[in-house]
């Protein structure tokens, strides 16, 4: 079997490290190019072990020495459907990473989102598969696609067996939380401000935020400022070593509006650190109230509920977790479940 991945850039970010790991699990058996359009300024990029070509959207690649041509994010979506007169005997596959409406709403407002969504839809319209990351994206798909052809993949991130749990003593203080924004940035869809809000009830508690500062984030200090909380609101910044600080914090909130698949989420579960959830679909799918603890959104009462109840358990629902991250959410899980879709789409 022969694999070309097409991907927006090399930036690291959620979709682009998704496909370093199936490139990383799949590589040694099956041959894989990486084709990819923009070069990242000022950000990490990713390095691969398979050959790496930059085109452009005009170029035709050689399709058809490919068995699986697989797109990920709305350009190379559109340039597999640009070209796909040019591709005769390959099997095409994209991968939705987000919830599309509300991610693009977040990010671009309501106007563009409408007009975006549709594009997307469109040139997605020929793929022989769609994937996304979630039973319930699933059933989100198939009712604004026009493509049904649509299945799920719960994303993973490797199973590092060196990695030890540390333990907080329970009389420490201040008590650290934890909170990672996307590889882009601070932004809204994550829900920061619920915390900054819970702050002034949780007097014990420090709040620190992992990630590059955006025009989000001088609304987010302000709102501290406001609240009287900015010497307990940390903005750390970008950070190279997100397993140090995951180590460093007593507890995690992920407190997302939207999600598609938090790989955030699944750092820190794989690092046994307790995690407090915003009550999302998503959230609720990957796990249980026997693994995490839940919040709803933009109740403050109910987040603070969440993160006093969760500094007080025992060790249960972190081992829980994990369990649960060693048998469904691993690197090794999702290559193996990505290479069933190829086998059987080849298998006609």
């Amino acid at each position: 079997m022969k694999i070309a991945y097409i991907i927006p850039s090399l930036a690291k970010s959620g979709p682009i490290k998704v496909v370093h790991q199936l490139v990383e699990n799949l590589f040694k058996d099956y041959e894989i190019d990486v084709y990819y359009f923009k070069t990242p300024m000022n950000r990490e990029i990713l390095s691969f072990d398979v050959p790496v070509y930059n085109i452009k959207f005009s170029d035709k690649i050689d399709f058809n020495d490919y068995d699986i041509i697989h797109s990920h994010g709305v350009l190379p979506d559109a340039y597999v459907w640009w070209h796909r007169k040019a591709i005769e005997k390959s099997k095409t596959v994209t991968t939705l990473h987000n919830y599309a409406k509300e991610d693009f709403d977040y990010n671009y407002g309501k106007v563009k989102s409408f007009f975006m969504v549709r594009l997307w839809s469109l040139v997605t319209s020929e793929h022989d598969q769609v994937v996304t990351l979630s039973r319930d994206a699933v059933k989100y798909y198939r009712k604004i696609w026009k493509n049904k052809q649509i299945t799920y993949v719960y994303n993973g991130i490797p199973n590092r067996k060196q990695i030890e749990k540390t333990t907080r003593k329970k009389e420490s203080t201040p008590i650290k939380i934890g909170a990672i924004a996307s590889a882009g940035g601070v932004n809204r869809t994550k829900g920061l401000e619920q915390v900054i809000k819970a702050m002034p009830e949780l007097s014990e508690y420090v709040f620190y935020i992992v990630g590059k500062e955006t025009e989000e984030s001088e609304s987010l200090k302000e709102l501290a400022g406001q609240l009287g909380v900015s010497n307990r609101v940390k903005f750390l910044g970008y950070h190279s070593d997100i397993e140090a600080f995951i180590d460093d914090m007593d507890l995690f909130v992920v407190s997302a509006r939207s999600e598609g698949f938090s790989l955030a989420l699944q750092e820190i579960v794989r690092h046994q650190k307790p995690v407090v959830c915003s009550d999302i679909p998503i959230f609720r799918e990957l796990f249980s109230e026997e693994e995490l603890r839940f919040f709803t959104l933009d109740d403050i009462d109910s987040l603070v509920m969440a993160i006093r109840d969760i500094s007080l358990k025992d060790d249960t629902l972190v081992e829980n977790a994990y369990n649960k991250f060693l048998s469904m959410y691993t690197s090794e899980k999702m290559a193996e479940n990505y290479l069933a879709i190829y086998t059987s789409l080849l298998k006609g």
